[in-house]
């Protein structure tokens, strides 16, 4: 339960309740919210709880939650809530409606209606189910966000035959338990993608969603044959190539395809493209989808190159119940040696703060759960790995972690990355550690026993061109790209000119958002130092080729473009602190003299980043009228003092 509820609520619950001291000091929190439990519905027996302890200890004497929090403990309205943490559906068993419905029967639903796979769905004592998406990250509730949640929750009731009357951010759902949890999985949704979903949804026609609904399936063996596979086989245009020939080669290799005969299906599609790609970059992305660690394409591509719905459901049993508190251990503990090892394979202080530091290599923004990093930690202790010192006592205890046998920390790692990547996958090959998104789709490309290539059915055989043997050679390294910044990706084993021009590109694209000019990054230090700085941070989280854990293109440039981002922005902001406490000691004159420089700066036609020194002319503006101020104050109270001494002399000389 304590598991779960981490995985539902994240920090928005408390560990422990805070004192009243501690109010006082540090505020009311605007992040934590009120979970609101109850016995039967009704006001007398509902209660709100902010932290994991109360929870865990009510629910046993309580039947109902809510998945959403609130930041009143005394009202659970709409009005009331402050985070959406996951969406909920209601399937209602009562009065006749839906009797003998089966988990089976609920699964068939939301595959049919291309869902992704939920996270949890509970059985109730009326053989009915409530089914949850939990939210990858949780959103701010707002009138207008509420409103949309409850018309996509109202349109999946519908679609899954559940009770669209049950609507609603704000209400009660069943209490999971060992006993009534029926499935849990892993997986957690975008409320981005649900909003997707029921937009494709709603423009579709019914005739048209009825069509798609026959071409659902489980497994990947019909994949190539699904609507929206066969309408990106039919060509793309320009700017959709390289994704669509990327996305295809994955169909391929989920479905069995051999590299070499996926490339030659590929080889003949481009010709239906408009351009053409090259031949050498179709080939190129056959390697790439056949070497990479993905194991089918990604649904959601697929809906942005056909616009059609799409969706993967890969159902697998639920866990045994002993076995659920320790999914992904062996995966933490790759997370947390990493994490050690940065560090300088020594990092010390308190476990919970240690635990905050310690991210998911597949999920960036998911934190390890504290009660799974002591796990780890104790597990690691066991294989003579880690070696673990506490000083002190209770709260203010110190724990020291280091790693004292490199040679096992080296062979685990490699052993994990090895099972990562070869793994075979159960019924169709997804698995956790693939994608998010999870598709359901058509018939397959029969093939003939003993016969490596296939047939489309309803077509005719694809004529396979020649199998293509250009060697590939990395492109030259660009002379307009710093060397440090070169160096940075050429020591990690990026070598390929492309590669790095690109990576150059997202950089500036950066540095741009902030308004500083192309010409500028090359000729200033600091900007690349920041931009290799960048570098270091993305290769920590999205792998690189030498270490073996690259996790592909895309995603590494996406990844060092919001890195590079946030690095500016911290280094701009501590730029501005050091400036306002420069001022802050200047005299009036040098003050004075400080701001007509700036102005002068900012007359000129290329300023490098002309919004830093704006803001440095504003806190300048803001000093010298804080001066002035006080100035104003100083010589009113002075006068006061004056014109009250001369009052009392004045006294004095009359009472005499």
């Amino acid at each position: 339960m304590r598991n779960l509820a981490q995985q539902i609520y994240g920090n928005q619950l408390t560990e422990y309740s805070k004192k009243q001291t501690q109010k006082q000091k540090n505020g009311y929190s605007s992040r934590l919210g009120w979970v609101f439990v109850s016995k039967d519905f009704t006001k007398e027996t509902t209660k709100a709880v902010r932290t994991y302890g109360s929870l865990f200890n009510v629910s046993k004497d309580y039947t109902y939650f809510t998945p959403n929090t609130f930041y009143r403990n005394d009202v659970r309205r709409l009005s009331t809530l402050r985070w959406i943490n996951a969406m909920s559906v209601d399937i209602d068993a009562k009065n006749g409606e839906n009797e003998g419905m089966t988990l089976p029967d609920v699964q068939e639903l939301i595959t049919q209606a291309g869902l992704p796979m939920p996270s949890l769905i509970v059985q109730t004592p009326s053989k009915g189910f409530h089914v949850h998406w939990f939210l990858e990250q949780s959103k701010r509730a707002s009138d207008k966000l509420n409103v949309h949640y409850s018309r996509i929750q109202t349109c999946i009731a519908e679609m899954l035959k559940g009770d669209i009357n049950a609507i609603g951010p704000e209400r009660l759902f069943r209490l999971p338990t060992e006993e009534n949890t029926v499935f849990h999985s892993q997986e957690r949704v975008s409320f981005d993608d649900l909003c997707e979903w029921f937009q494709l949804v709603q423009e579709q026609d019914q005739q048209d969603v009825h069509t798609y609904k026959k071409g659902f399936c489980k497994g990947y063996e019909t994949l190539l044959q699904h609507p929206a596979v066969l309408k990106i086989l039919e060509g793309v245009n320009k700017g959709q190539r390289d994704m669509a020939c990327y996305t295809l080669a994955l169909a391929y290799k989920a479905a069995g395809y051999a590299e070499k005969t996926a490339e030659a299906y590929l080889h003949n599609w481009n010709q239906k493209n408009t351009p053409q790609m090259r031949k050498i970059e179709v080939k190129r992305k056959v390697k790439s989808a056949y070497n990479g660690r993905f194991h089918a394409p990604s649904a959601k591509k697929i809906r942005e190159l056909s616009g059609m719905l799409f969706s993967y459901v890969i159902w697998e049993e639920a866990k045994p119940r002993e076995e659920r508190t320790y999914s992904h251990i062996q995966e933490w503990e790759g997370d947390v040696l990493a994490f050690i090892r940065a560090q300088g394979g020594r990092v010390s202080g308190s476990q919970r703060d240690l635990a905050e530091q310690i991210t998911s290599s597949v999920n960036a923004d998911k934190k390890i759960p504290y009660a799974t990093f002591k796990k780890v930690i104790a597990r690691l202790e066991e294989q003579e790995i880690l070696s673990k010192k506490v000083s002190g006592k209770g709260r203010g205890a110190s724990t020291e972690l280091c790693i004292i046998n490199e040679v096992k920390v080296r062979r685990k790692q490699s052993e994990a990355s090895k099972k990562e990547q070869d793994v075979v996958p159960k019924n169709n090959g997804l698995n956790s550690n693939t994608i998010k998104d999870t598709v359901v789709g058509g018939t397959a490309l029969s093939r003939s026993p003993g016969t490596e290539f296939a047939r489309y059915s309803d077509h005719s055989i694809l004529n396979l061109p020649p199998t293509y043997s250009t060697s590939l050679q990395s492109a030259p390294i660009p002379g307009n790209v710093p060397s440090a910044f070169t160096s940075a990706l050429f020591n990690r084993g990026f070598t390929d000119g492309r590669f790095i021009f690109r990576a150059w590109g997202k950089v500036q694209l950066a540095f741009k958002g902030f308004g500083i000019p192309y010409r500028s990054l090359s000729s200033i230090p600091h900007y690349v130092r920041l931009s290799v700085e960048a570098i270091g941070l993305t290769v920590q989280k999205k792998g690189s080729v030498i270490a073996g854990d690259f996790q592909g293109e895309d995603v590494f440039f996406k990844y060092l473009f919001g890195v590079m981002k946030g690095l500016f922005k911290k280094h701009r902001s501590a730029q501005l602190t050091q400036f306002v406490e420069e001022i802050e000691r200047l005299s009036d004159v040098m003050l004075s003299h400080v701001g007509l420089e700036l102005e002068e700066t900012l007359e000129k036609k290329h300023v490098v980043d002309r919004e830093l020194q704006v803001a440095k002319l504003r806190e300048l503006e803001h000093e010298a009228s804080a001066r002035q101020r006080r100035k104003h104050y100083a010589n009113h109270a002075a006068f006061d003092l004056t014109s009250s001494l001369n009052q009392f002399k004045l006294f004095m000389k009359t009472d005499d």
